[in-house]
């Protein structure tokens, strides 16, 4: 029987700083199963760093796109790029409220403008039952083209 586990979710506590020694062992630790993507959600500036880019790349672990980013770069996903996961939270109360059509839009020209064999989407913005709504308006946004400038 093969694996069905498509992709493993590591989040990190905010006050976690990057540590390569640590990284390299934990994610060299991870099993690994053919097919299976391995993606980290850091939270502590010290992530976000062309060192820790290459770290993570070495590792083969791709970087979390968040929404609302705690500290800048995390709004851009990185690490491996041939797996690129978006997760947005919802903003401006974390998990509560939904997402503005410009903002979805927005959302769905940075998806199509991702290079990445393999895009995940995940909306967290569950509190008030957001994520629904917003992933229906997301896929609408991500199927029409914007017009272009005349």
């Amino acid at each position: 029987m093969q694996p069905k586990l498509a992709a493993v979710l590591v989040q990190l506590p905010p006050s976690l700083e990057f540590n390569g020694r640590t990284v390299r062992t934990f994610f060299s630790s991870v099993p690994r199963f053919r097919g299976t993507k391995v993606v980290c959600e850091p939270r502590h500036p010290s992530w976000f760093t062309s060192a820790v880019e290459g770290a993570l790349r070495d590792a083969g672990v791709s970087r979390v796109a968040a929404d609302p980013a705690r500290c800048p770069g995390a709004e851009v996903s990185g690490g491996v790029r041939r797996f690129a996961y978006f997760r947005w939270h919802g903003a401006p109360h974390l998990y509560y409220s939904k997402y503005s059509e410009a903002q979805l839009a927005a959302f769905a020209a940075t998806v199509r403008a991702t290079k990445a064999g393999e895009i995940w989407c995940v909306f967290d913005n569950t509190a008030r039952h957001a994520a629904w709504d917003d992933a229906l308006k997301f896929v609408a946004a991500l199927r029409s083209r914007p017009h272009s400038a005349e």
